[in-house]
C-alpha cells in the first residue's frame, strides 16, 4: 500500500478537492451590498469527530483486513494508488490517511459476486466458517443483507453498540439505519459514510425530460414541491403514454410507455407510502404490520399501475409468456427501452443513472411518490438484495481497536467518500440539472430499512416480487404465509432478547 507522504499532506488533499481554502481575506458579498460581517451569523456546530485515543497512546499497527461480500461487485475498501475514478481516489486517501495516522492498513477480501448472498451465501459461510473453527480471519466485514441479517440472529456477528470507540450517534453513521435496525437494543449492523452503497441502491424514479414536454406532461419537478406528487397524480401520467409501435398486437420491449419498471418496486411502495413489512415497536421487538386498509389501499392503486401493460412495461416479465424473462435480456431491454426514448418513467435505484451517463437521452431524477397528499415525508427503500452493511465477526480479538478504526473509516468517509460520490459523482457526472440535486437530497434523506424484507419474514418480499407473474390478492397473500411469519417474528425476538 502506497502511504501519502505525511498526514499533513493528506488533510491539504482533502481541503483541495472538496472545500473552497482560498484563504481570501475578501468579505464575501450578500444581498444590497452588505458584506457578510454586515449579517447577524449563528455559530456552526462542532463538526463530530471520533472519540478516540490519541495514536501516540495505542499500539494498533498492522493489518485491519475486511471481509468484503455482497450480491454486486462494489467494494468501498479497495484502491491501490491515487489514479482512477474521483470514488477510487477517495478510498486511497482514506486508507492512507489511517495509515499514517496509526500505522494500520487497510487490507480486504473481497468475494462479491452476483447471487451469492440469499442468507446463507458466501459471506455467511466465511464468518459462519471462522466462528466454528475460532479463527479471526477479519477485523471487520461488509456482508450482503440477507447474510448479514442471518448471521445477527444466528449469534455470529457481535453487537456494535458494545465496541468501545464506536459510537453510532456520530453523524457518519446513519441515524435511520440505527433507528431502523436496533432490535431489542442491540444493533448487529449498519451503514452511513464508511460505505457509498446504500446511496447507490437506494431505490429512485428516473424519468425522460423531452418525452414530458412531447406529451406535455405536468412538470413532475413542480409537482414534488407543490406536495403534488402523489401515487394517483404518477398514475395518471403513467397511464397517458402507451404505444405499440410496430402494430403487432403485442406490447414488449418493442413498444412505448409512461413507466419502465422491475419486479423490486412491490417493496419499495411499502416505504414510498411509510409503510412496512416489519416495524421496531417501542419494546425493541419486530412486529409484522404489513397488512392493514391503508396497504390494502396502497397495492390496489399500484398494481393498477403495474399490471397495466399497454401503458407499463417489466423488463422481467414476459407478457406473451406470464413468466419471467431471462436474465440475459434484462440489462439490454431496459437500457435499450430508455435510451431509445421509450418509457416517460423509470423505477430504479440511484445507481442506474451511471448507465445513462453517455447516453443522449435527457433524464432527471424523482423521488417515489407519496401515497396521498397527507402523508408527511417521502420514503425510500434500501434495497436488500443490492446492499451491504458493515458489522464486525463474533471472534474478533481486539474490539476496542476494530471500533477505532471502523469509527475513523467512517468519519474519513464522510470527508472523501461521500463527497466523492455525491458531490464529484452523482451531481457533477450523472445528472443533468440542478432538480436531481435537489430531488436526490430528498431521496437520501428519507430511506427506509424494512427488517420484515431483510430477515424474509413470511417470505413476503418473494411473493410481492412474484406478484406481476401470480397476481395474488394481497389479502389472500397475508394470510397464507402470516403463520410462518409470526413464528419467525417470535424466535428472531427471543433470540435478540437472550444475546
Amino acid at each position: 500500500m502506497k502511504r501519502i507522504a505525511s498526514f499533513l499532506l493528506a488533510a491539504l488533499l482533502v481541503c483541495s478537492t472538496f472545500v473552497s481554502c482560498t484563504g481570501d481575506d475578501t468579505p464575501a458579498q450578500t444581498t444590497a451590498g452588505t458584506t457578510a460581517s454586515d449579517v447577524a451569523t449563528t455559530t456552526e456546530p462542532a463538526e463530530d469527530t471520533p472519540d478516540v485515543p490519541d495514536p501516540s497512546e495505542l499500539d494498533i499497527a498492522g493489518e485491519f483486513n475486511i471481509l468484503v461480500s455482497g450480491n454486486m461487485t462494489v467494494n468501498d475498501f479497495e484502491s491501490e494508488d491515487d489514479e482512477g475514478t474521483t470514488v477510487e481516489i477517495a478510498i486511497y486517501r482514506r486508507n492512507a490517511m489511517i495509515n499514517e495516522k496509526y500505522g494500520v492498513e487497510i487490507t480486504n477480501e473481497d468475494i462479491t459476486k452476483f447471487g451469492s448472498a440469499g442468507g446463507s451465501g458466501t459471506g455467511f459461510t466465511k464468518i459462519y466458517t471462522d466462528y466454528m473453527a475460532g479463527e479471526s480471519n477479519y477485523d471487520a466485514a461488509m456482508i450482503g443483507t440477507y447474510d448479514v441479517a442471518t448471521l445477527a440472529y444466528s449469534g455470529y456477528i457481535h453487537d456494535l453498540n458494545d465496541i468501545d470507540y464506536l459510537d453510532l450517534s456520530k453523524s457518519y453513521w446513519d441515524q435511520k439505519a440505527n433507528a431502523d435496525l436496533s432490535i431489542a437494543g442491540k444493533m448487529f449492523y449498519t451503514t452511513g459514510d464508511i460505505s457509498i452503497v446504500d446511496n447507490k441502491f437506494t431505490h429512485a424514479i428516473l424519468f425522460n425530460k423531452d418525452m414530458i414536454k412531447s406529451y406535455n406532461l405536468e412538470d413532475p419537478y413542480e409537482l414534488v414541491r407543490n406536495n403534488q406528487w402523489t401515487l394517483e397524480k404518477f398514475g395518471s401520467l403513467v397511464k397517458q403514454v402507451g404505444e405499440d409501435i410496430n402494430q403487432d398486437g403485442i406490447y414488449d420491449a418493442n413498444d412505448r410507455y409512461g413507466l419502465l419498471t422491475w419486479k423490486d418496486p412491490m417493496l419499495a411502495v411499502l416505504a414510498s407510502a411509510g409503510e412496512k413489512l416489519v416495524t421496531i415497536n417501542d419494546k425493541g421487538q419486530l412486529e409484522l404490520t404489513f397488512y392493514s386498509e391503508r396497504v390494502l389501499n396502497l397495492y390496489d392503486q399500484f398494481t393498477a399501475i403495474m399490471f397495466d401493460q399497454q401503458h407499463a412495461y417489466d423488463y422481467q416479465y414476459d407478457n406473451v409468456t406470464g413468466q419471467q424473462t431471462a436474465t440475459s435480456t434484462w440489462d439490454t431491454t431496459r437500457d435499450t427501452v430508455f435510451n431509445d426514448n421509450r418509457a416517460v418513467f423509470y423505477q430504479t435505484v440511484v445507481r442506474t443513472g451511471e448507465r445513462h451517463r453517455d447516453a443522449e437521452v435527457d433524464f432527471g431524477f424523482l423521488p417515489y411518490p407519496k401515497m396521498d397528499e397527507s402523508q408527511e415525508d417521502y420514503g425510500h427503500y434500501v434495497s436488500a438484495y443490492h446492499s451491504e452493511f458493515v458489522c464486525v465477526p463474533e471472534t474478533v480479538e481486539n474490539y476496542a481497536r476494530t471500533g477505532i478504526i471502523l469509527e475513523e473509516l467512517a468519519y474519513y468517509g464522510k470527508q472523501l467518500l461521500t463527497p466523492a460520490y455525491y458531490e464529484q459523482t452523482l451531481i457533477g457526472q450523472t445528472t443533468r440539472d440542478e432538480e436531481s440535486a435537489e430531488m436526490l437530497d430528498i431521496i437520501f434523506a428519507s430511506r427506509v430499512y424494512d427488517v420484515g424484507i431483510y430477515y424474509n419474514i413470511g417470505t413476503y418480499k418473494d411473493q410481492l416480487g412474484n406478484l406481476h407473474r401470480t397476481r395474488q390478492a394481497i389479502s389472500s397473500l397475508y394470510e397464507t404465509f402470516k403463520s410462518s411469519a409470526e413464528q419467525k417474528i417470535s424466535s428472531i425476538n427471543a433470540i435478540f432478547a437472550q444475546q
